[in-house]
């Protein structure tokens, strides 16, 4: 695992805030070779996405500081790590609670709540952490499983409703170096674009809401409420 020396002033992965495109393009290009090594590195995540999507991050901090909501959100930073999280308190919550329904998503595909131990020190490095930090819940709030293809369509999804380069990335990356397993490039590419207009029609879900005040609502609900597009 990298150490967190890395992400600090004169580490491999350190980014400053204002870093340019060819320090972003190194860092991007360090962090991208150890997530081939070791894809959870909880430095190297980070590192790589805050070299690839920095401008995006940037706008929707413009953007949240332009609602009393948003601006609560940057104020106060919540956090849905796992030590945040009452794994047990969420349990016993109904069976169609957002809330139990994340706690047996963990449950049935052997997955422990995110954690991370990189150093947060403004607004779009927080972002970025909390969009990591919702990546569960987003693959239950958009119907995507976590398997090869659905991670795939999640990141479609995510494409279309933030427009993140990393999800380009890796989509394209996986067009170039299909899994042996995966559907034909042209089944591939109609559900990848069935998610990206899904994602285009579809409310915020990744960063705006505040999920940690909605574990006792309905899954069906809570669609609603984000505007989640159908799928279809």
């Amino acid at each position: 695992m990298t150490s967190i020396e890395s992400v600090l002033p004169g580490g491999a992965l350190y980014l400053p805030e204002r870093a340019g495109w060819l320090r972003r393009l190194r860092v991007g290009i360090r962090a991208l070779r150890v997530l081939t090594r070791n894809p959870d590195d909880c430095f190297a995540a980070p590192a790589f996405h805050l070299s690839m999507d920095r401008e995006t991050w940037e706008k929707v901090a413009e953007k949240l500081r332009d609602t009393t909501e948003g601006r609560l959100l940057l104020r106060e930073r919540p956090s849905l790590q796992a030590k945040d999280l009452d794994l047990c308190a969420l349990r016993m919550l109904p069976p169609d609670s957002l809330g139990n329904t994340l706690v047996r998503y963990y449950d049935d595909n052997g997955i422990e709540p995110f954690k991370s131990l990189y150093p947060v020190n403004n607004d779009v490095e927080y972002l970025a952490t909390r969009y990591r930090e919702i990546h569960d819940i987003a693959h239950i709030v958009s119907g995507y499983k976590p398997d090869e293809i659905g991670e795939l369509e999640l990141q479609a999804f995510i494409l279309g409703n933030l427009g993140l380069r990393q999800s380009v990335l890796a989509i394209v990356g996986t067009a170039l170096f299909p899994p042996s397993q995966f559907p034909p490039l042209r089944a591939y590419a109609r559900r990848l674009m069935a998610a990206f207009r899904r994602g285009q029609a579809s409310g915020d879900i990744a960063i705006e809401p505040r999920y940690e005040h909605f574990w006792d609502h309905t899954l069906e609900d809570l669609r609603q409420q984000l505007r989640v597009a159908a799928s279809k």
